[in-house]
Order: C-alpha cells, then sequence, then structure tokens
C-alpha cells in the first residue's frame, strides 16, 4: 500500500525559533543575540530615518515632482507596505543576515540570488553615502562656510567606528537619537497644520518651479519621483538583516518589518503633506534646498529652525549609523556563503570581541567615505533608488514563487490578503522602472550582466555559495531533527 504523502503540522508555526530556521539554512549561530523584539525596531525605524529621509531624500522628491509629489509618496508608502508584508512573510522563514539576496537565493535561485546580493552590495556602498552627504546642507545652515563634503566624511568615519560596539548597545543609542529626531517631525506637523494656506487644488492640479513661475507638472515627473519616494521608506529589511541577532521566534522578524515598515510611513507621510499645504510661498518652497526646514522657519522663525536643524543633523547621523549596521550583517553574510575569493571572504567575516563583523563594517564605511568625497546627492539617491526597486521586484515574485513551491515550509509570520500585496508591488515597481533614467537603468543592467559572467565563470565552481541545499526537502529535515516543527502523515 503507498504511504499517505507527509504534511507539516502548521499550527505551531509561530513558535518556530529564528535559530532553528537559522541551522536549516545551514548556517550556525555566530553573531550575538542581544537584540529583543524592541531593539530590532529601534534599529529598523532608525534604519529608514523617517527625519533624515525627509530632510535629505524629500527635497529630491520636490525638485523632480513639485507639489505632485504628495501623490509620488502617497503612491510610494502604499507601494511600500505592500512590499513590507511579502518581506515580512518570507524574512520570517529565512531569518537570515543575508536579508533580501538569501531569500531570492532559496526562493527563485543562486544565479538570480547572487544578482540580488550584487544589488544589495550596491546599496551597501551608496546607501550610507547618500544620507551622509545632505548633512552638509544642513551644518552650512548653522555654520556658514564649512565644507559638506568634511561634514559628511566625518559623519561615515564617526559612524564606522560606533558601529564596532555591540549591538545592544546601538540598539539603545539609535533609539535615543530616533526619539530625539521624531520631535523635529512633529515640529513640521504643527508648522504645517497651524498654517494651512495651500489650496486643495495643488494636489488636483499639481505645480513644480519653472523660473520666476509656477506651471503644470506632467504625471511623468510623478511617476518618476515614485522610485525616489519609495527610495525614502526604504529601511524596513534591516528587521531581517539583524534577525540573527533577534532573540524568540522568527514571527517577531515578519512582525518587525511590517511594524517598523508602518511607523516610518506614518512619520514621514503625515508631516510631508502637512508642510506641502503649510507652506506660505509655494514657489520659494519648491525652489529650495531646504524646503521643509523653510516651511518650519515661516511658521516659527530662526530660533526654532536652529533646534530643528540640530535635530537633523541628528537624524543624519543616526540614519548612517543604522545603515552602516545593517549593511555590515550583509556584507558578513556575503562572505559566510564565500561569494568572494577566500582571502576576501575570510576577512570580511571576522567578528571583533563585541560580537560585529568588523572587517565588514569598515569596508562599509570606507567605501561610503571614498563616495562622499567622489558623489553629489542626486546621483547617489537616484542610482541607488532603482537598485532598491527591482530588488522589491525580486521580493515580490519570490513571494509568489515560494506559495507556489514551498507549500510545506513553515511561515511564522503570513501576510493578509494573498496573494494582493506581490501583485500591488509588482504592479507598482514596473510602472516605477518604466520612468527612470537610462544611466541608472544601465547601472543595473551592468550589475545583472556582471553577476551573470561572475556566477558563471567564477562562483558556480568554486564557492561554497553555489553548494548550499536550498531544498525545501533540506530545511523540513533539519527543523524536524531539532523539533522545530512535527510531521504529520
Amino acid at each position: 500500500m503507498t504511504e499517505p504523502h507527509p504534511h507539516i503540522d502548521h499550527s505551531a508555526d509561530t513558535q518556530v525559533e529564528g535559530e532553528s530556521l537559522l541551522h536549516s539554512m545551514g548556517y550556525d549561530q555566530q553573531l550575538n543575540r542581544g537584540l529583543n523584539f524592541l531593539g530590532n525596531i529601534a534599529l529598523t525605524v532608525s534604519d529608514i530615518t523617517p527625519t533624515a529621509s525627509l530632510l535629505v531624500v524629500g527635497p529630491v522628491v520636490i525638485a523632480t515632482a513639485g507639489t505632485g509629489s504628495i501623490w509620488a509618496y502617497l503612491i510610494g508608502c502604499f507601494l511600500a507596505f505592500n512590499v513590507a508584508l511579502c518581506m515580512g512573510e518570507l524574512g520570517s522563514m529565512f531569518p537570515s543576515a543575508g536579508g533580501l539576496y538569501s531569500i531570492v537565493t532559496r526562493v527563485i535561485g543562486k544565479p538570480v540570488g547572487f544578482v540580488g546580493m550584487l544589488l544589495y552590495v550596491g546599496q551597501a556602498i551608496f546607501l550610507p553615502a547618500s544620507i551622509a552627504i545632505g548633512v552638509g546642507v544642513y551644518v552650512n545652515s548653522l555654520v556658514s562656510g564649512v565644507s559638506t563634503t568634511l561634514a559628511a566624511v566625518v559623519v561615515m568615519v564617526s559612524v564606522t567606528l560606533l558601529a564596532l560596539l555591540k549591538i545592544n548597545f546601538n540598539a539603545v543609542l539609535t533609539g535615543f537619537f530616533l526619539a530625539l529626531e521624531l520631535s523635529v517631525m512633529v515640529i513640521l506637523l504643527l508648522a504645517g497644520v497651524l498654517h494651512l494656506d495651500q489650496p486643495l487644488s495643488i494636489l488636483t492640479h499639481p505645480v513644480i518651479a519653472d523660473g520666476g513661475a509656477l506651471r503644470g507638472v506632467a504625471t511623468g515627473a510623478i511617476v518618476t519621483a515614485l522610485a525616489t519616494a519609495l527610495f525614502s521608506v526604504n529601511g524596513y529589511d534591516s528587521a531581517i538583516n539583524f534577525s540573527e541577532e533577534t532573540e524568540g521566534s522568527a514571527a517577531q522578524i515578519g512582525k518587525a518589518v511590517v511594524t517598523a515598515a508602518t511607523i516610518g510611513i506614518v512619520c514621514e507621510i503625515v508631516p510631508f503633506i502637512a508642510g506641502i499645504f503649510g507652506a506660505q510661498d509655494l514657489h520659494a518652497i519648491i525652489s529650495s534646498e531646504t524646503p521643509l526646514t523653510d516651511v518650519i522657519d515661516a511658521a516659527f522663525g530662526k530660533t526654532v529652525v536652529d533646534i530643528v536643524t540640530v535635530g537633523a543633523i541628528i537624524a543624519i547621523f543616526n540614519a548612517s549609523l543604522a545603515i552602516t549596521l545593517q549593511f555590515s550583517r550583509i556584507m558578513f553574510s556575503t562572505a559566510r556563503d564565500q561569494a568572494w575569493p577566500g582571502p576576501i571572504a575570510r576577512g570580511l567575516s571576522r567578528l571583533n570581541a563585541n560580537g560585529a563583523p568588523w572587517v565588514a563594517t569598515l569596508f562599509i564605511g570606507a567605501c561610503a567615505t571614498i563616495l562622499c568625497l567622489r558623489s553629489s546627492l542626486q546621483s547617489v539617491v537616484s542610482s541607488t533608488a532603482v537598485m532598491i526597486i527591482v530588488l522589491y521586484a525580486l521580493i515580490a515574485i519570490s513571494a509568489i514563487v515560494s506559495r507556489v513551491r514551498q507549500r510545506e515550509l513553515p511561515r511564522p509570520f503570513r501576510m493578509p490578503l494573498w496573494p494582493a500585496s506581490p501583485l500591488i508591488a509588482l504592479a507598482g515597481v514596473a510602472i516605477a522602472l518604466s520612468k527612470q533614467t537610462h544611466r541608472d537603468l544601465l547601472i543595473v543592467l551592468g550589475i545583472f550582466v556582471f553577476g551573470a559572467l561572475y556566477y558563471g565563470l567564477y562562483l558556480r565552481h568554486h564557492s561554497r555559495f553555489a553548494q548550499l541545499d536550498t531544498s525545501p526537502e533540506h530545511e523540513l529535515a533539519v527543523l524536524q531533527a531539532e523539533g522545530a516543527v512535527t510531521i504529520r502523515k
């Protein structure tokens, strides 16, 4: 008689421990599990960094779409929330410091996963620099004549040194800074709400500065700004990158992704809309390099705006620290997977006495510092935004493929209203990509071509990455052996 096909008892999915799932992926516990759920949230929201994102990335969105930036943020935040639901489910299944690239590897396959890894590495270099470069504008508004480049370099060197300390210390530090920086968002919200000077028509018929006048905004400009708006609220995936240092069940990782995304989105979109509608001189605000602090200046005067500027500098510092912490974990994971030649991989995988990947941290800090010396804010932001939304597309595809091919694997966190979220995310990123510059699209295409050649010519034959057993059967066998899941017939 044929034996009945075994099935997994999913009734206890939410109790599957993150460490058990890590073992099922073929990894030993090396990083220090010193984070609780709230610590993960503090680091992740600091990575999203609502204040720094609005004050550094927000002006780029406004410069692209004028008051149409409100639509760019509304649509972008809706898409981001749906991406976060996909990440939450997949991150709870594969709670690894490799984050998104590790997920793509185990769902779609190693070649595509390696390309996702390269996109992540590209962000690792560009993202910390994109935030740090923005600090110069605000330092100059306090102390004129200070070199913007020097200010960015000082920020990157400082956060790199702090990132070498224990993860639980950094969680407390970023949480403290986060509380300070969110007060800036409260002031911006009040500046807008108390001075709602603009009519609803700036939303129904958006405008942008054109010389000394205002003109209508084309729909294409709003779509172009969509990628940058998505970048502005990006960072909730870092809850997965910190998963190997987070205590408790893997369901906590999925909840952390979605909770942090919700907090970040609300803390950005509400003050942003209020600030635009609260602009007393719309043309001046749209034309400014610091439009949102100008709204505060007009509402409350120079003393308050100076306080806010200090808060902005703290926010940028905090963001750079959280992002450096995140991407040093990603680089550690790529080295653990031996994605690079032996000496490089061994170096990047080294941990210090605090349990921090110190070589990977110094690598991220050094690359970002060099980029601060060589690039403009606009070019860094646009290139990073395209890398991010391509990764979003891969995650949305992974969410669909996983439900089809990996039905028996535990899903400690399940997204609601399946399959709405991945379909919405895919449609949104496809539209956003259609309006990006040829330069930025060619950068991503170059990453794909390099990734395919490197994987085919070297990695497939010489790396642990290519030898990883990513089959659902293997992962289930390990989980069953550890008693993490129950097989029923």
